[in-house]
């Protein structure tokens, strides 16, 4: 309750803290000396132009100014070219401005007022990495933890209260499997990524996938002439191992072409576990799963682009990875009678060597067509994915008092082989006419895998294969995808509307039962929204899309993974996607307080489930289409920076879930939830180049589908300093201090009451050091691609 109360006195002071920004500046020439009498010419919408001159130093201050608003700024003095500078404040702002005769090319204006932490727009919002201290010297797969507004559990990433949402690299969502999609994430360094966009209502020109939206990672690309570069190098400490993660990337800019690469190295040891309880009539078990893996990933991309005239570019991009996580795990299973006395000890132990290797290839163009905005893109990619995976295990059972059962030893060996193929072609149009921009286009992909996974029941140093246990299986998907998007400014209302068609064709094959299974559907996707901005600090929003979320390729392959003697895993090839409906009515005040109502509506929901019986102690662990969920609430949104020195962005969800089983033995759940967070920069010195990070984040207890979720909670500390011109930077973080943030779950499964919790292992410390080379004051470029939603099924 303490906590609670603390985290509303935050709230409450940020509120009584608000107050009104300044923009200070000079003026001055090309020597430096002050232009006394120099015009400034100050705009903001829907008032008329106000004038002030410079002072005999070439000074000048623009008081009562609002945090998110635009202003224009248009600086002239006689005998000089004049100068324009769009704003929008987030803080206090101090210019710098040069002015050249009319005779000299223009020369930098230089801005150290910095850009908005978060930008909340009707679509999605739009976080700046750059002035994130929690999150620089991160990489991305811690970064999207202390991001407000996202969850990340275990291996999956949310929006707390709304659901999952799919990845994206700078527009292509990334197909890998969750744990392959974390190590690729912990290869990216924040320092390589300029903004991180939450779209919870894409249009119909993106990919349908996601069912509460998708998150956009948009890389640096710098269009500075010359070159420019930073080097990385972390030390991390996860629990008492220690790690390493080096990172370099380059830019180069020379007359119509621009070159970019960048590569990282990631060396880490750590400990993961769960603990799965399951209690039946008369006896129940409990099994704890401890790992200790080494993580060692390497990364490398690289790419061109050519301008090809002033209206077309062509680009070429290129990207390898190679993961490797080995370790063994040490399972320990007791069961206990009907008393709660132990009756036996079931151990396993198993060992694993898996490798992974990835490549993709990307050749985009775009051009414009004429001088209104008529545009036209087209984006063509690969995607290969290998992996091989080993693994020896080993079961033993024991008497309570610690006997080996001398005939329960059971010894496995297996071998994994998984080979993925993604081809992704993608063409888009951008049409304004003058009832409305219009855009369309399509896309086609095609997804070809193969999976080979070999069991051996090893004894007396031979190993007998096992073709009850084993299976080789394929999977073919194509889709064709077909959208119409369309929008229209109407004075203070905006309009957009679009739909979605795709067509999806899947067909896989079990060599080893000979059993096949094929689909073939149409599906539609509308969305749309209406946004009235009644003046310049509220707007209101209505929204509604629908999105579908996709089963991984390995949850479509019927293959059988041994957990312990009693348990195992199996996938299951007659699971169909899951569709979402999302409403939203929002009110954004000043970009500075947003409040919302939202409905999300699932139907054909799919997750894995335990099914446990009565009369025997084998379980099963394996995905269902089994539940339908409706989940409505409310969500408040406040950012704070009215202080210099304090930047705060907060976010409240609070909603009610109702989870209702298809299936006779599972229960339904439904119940409330809420979810807390707190992001709060606090600068240490005027110039604000030493500065401290808190981040804070509760969830409550929640039910999701059919999963009730005991409270956890999550504190993050980080230092950051910027040295020698902003050229070298240092920064120290400490990630989830108390060791809290790990969830647990409860849910009933044929009378059986089952919970799973995570082990609480995500302590960790890091030091980061980051320099910066080449030209300063680096403009950048954004680019995304087309192959969207392949890589985060694997």
């Amino acid at each position: 309750m303490r906590q609670i109360l603390v985290l509303f006195f935050v709230i409450l002071l940020n509120t009584i803290c608000l107050g009104q920004l300044t923009i200070k500046g000079t003026v001055g020439d090309e020597t430096d000396s002050p232009l006394a009498g120099a015009t400034i010419e100050f705009y903001r919408s829907n008032q008329a132009a106000k004038i002030i001159a410079a002072d005999a130093s070439g000074a000048f201050q623009i008081d009562a100014l609002r945090a998110g608003e635009k202003y224009l700024l248009q600086i002239s003095a006689v005998g000089y070219l004049d100068q324009a500078l769009a704003l929008q404040l987030q803080g206090d702002t101090t210019l710098r401005i040069v002015l050249t005769r009319s005779n000299t090319l223009l020369k930098d204006v230089t801005v150290t007022g910095k850009a908005k932490l978060i930008e909340i727009k009707p679509d999605k919002t739009v976080v700046n990495l750059a002035n994130n201290l929690a999150i620089v010297g991160n990489n991305i797969a811690d970064a999207l933890g202390k991001i407000p507004g996202l969850q990340m559990n275990s291996d999956r990433v949310s929006i707390p209260g709304k659901g999952e949402v799919q990845l994206m690299q700078d527009g292509r969502l990334i197909q890998l499997s969750q744990k392959d999609l974390v190590n690729y994430l912990k290869s990216i360094p924040s320092a390589n990524v300029s903004k991180i966009e939450i779209i919870t209502n894409p249009s119909a020109a993106y990919d349908a996938a996601g069912n509460a939206g998708l998150i956009n990672i948009i890389t640096k690309r710098s269009k500075q002439q010359g070159y420019n570069g930073s080097i990385q190098a972390g030390y991390k400490q996860w629990q008492q191992y220690p790690g390493m993660d080096v990172t370099g990337n380059i830019n180069y800019n020379s007359g119509k072409w621009n070159l970019y690469a960048n590569g990282n190295l990631f060396r880490i040891r750590h400990k993961y576990g769960f603990r799965w309880e399951e209690y039946y009539p008369d006896r129940s078990w409990v099994m704890s799963d401890t790992g200790d893996y080494k993580q060692h990933n390497l990364v490398l991309n690289a790419g061109a682009d050519y301008q090809l005239s002033s209206k077309s570019l062509i680009g070429f991009s290129a990207g390898f990875s190679r993961y490797y996580e080995g370790g063994a795990d040490y399972v320990r299973n007791p069961f206990y009678n009907g008393q709660g006395k132990a009756d036996s000890v079931l151990t396993t132990y198993a060992t694993y060597i898996p490798l992974a290797k990835a490549q993709s290839y990307s050749l985009y163009y775009k051009t414009k067509l004429d001088t209104t905005g008529k545009t036209f893109s087209m984006d063509g990619s690969f995607l290969t994915f290998y992996r091989t995976d080993e693994s020896d295990v080993i079961a033993k059972t024991f008497t309570p008092e610690g006997a080996l059962i001398a005939p329960s030893t059971a010894l496995f060996y297996n071998n994994t082989m998984q080979n993925i193929n993604i081809y992704a072609l993608k063409a888009d149009m951008e049409f304004p006419t003058r009832v409305a921009k219009l855009q369309w286009g399509g896309k086609i992909n095609f997804i070809e895998t193969y999976n080979n996974m070999r069991y051996y029941r090893v004894s007396g140093g031979d190993k007998n294969f096992d073709s009850r246990l084993s299976n080789e299986y394929k999977y073919n998907e194509n889709t064709q995808a077909l959208y119409l998007n369309g929008s229209r400014d109407a004075g203070n209302w905006t309009f957009q509307a679009g739909l979605r068609g795709e067509l999806t064709q899947t067909n896989g094959y079990s060599y080893t039962r000979q059993q096949g299974n094929a689909n073939n559907y149409v599906k539609l996707f509308p969305n749309a929204l209406i946004n009235f901005k009644k003046d310049d600090q509220n707007s209101f929003a209505l929204s509604y899309n629908k999105r579908v979320r996709r089963p991984t390729f390995w949850n479509l392959n019927p293959y059988i993974s041994i957990l312990t003697a009693y348990s195992y895993y199996e996938g299951n090839p007659f699971l169909q996607p899951e569709y979402n409906s999302n409403f939203q009515l929002q009110h954004n005040y000043d970009n500075k307080l947003t409040s919302a109502f939202f409905v999300a509506l699932t139907n054909n929901g799919f997750d894995d489930i335990t099914i446990a019986r009565a009369d025997t102690n084998f379980v099963m662990r394996t995905p269902k289409n089994f539940v339908n969920s409706t989940r409505f609430g409310i969500s408040e949104t406040y950012n704070f920076s009215a202080i210099r020195w304090w930047e705060s962005n907060n976010l409240f969800n609070l909603y009610h879930t109702s989870g209702k089983s298809k299936l006779d033995y599972v229960e339904g759940k439904k119940g409330w939830g809420a979810y807390f967070s707190s992001s709060n920069n606090l600068y240490l010195n005027p110039g604000k180049t030493l500065a401290a990070a808190v981040n804070f984040w509760y969830q409550f207890r929640e039910v999701t589908l059919v999963n009730q979720s005991d409270a956890y909670y999550n504190i993050d500390l980080g230092l950051n300093a910027q040295l020698f011109k902003n050229k070298l930077s240092l920064n120290a973080n400490v990630q989830d201090i108390l060791g809290t943030s790990a969830p647990s779950y409860t849910t009933v499964i044929n009378g059986i009451r089952q919970r799973y919790a995570v082990l609480q292992l995500n302590r960790n410390f890091s030091l980061t050091l980051i320099f910066k080379f080449g030209k300063k004051g680096m403009p950048a470029t954004e680019h995304t691609h087309s192959n969207q939603e392949e890589r985060e099924r694997m």
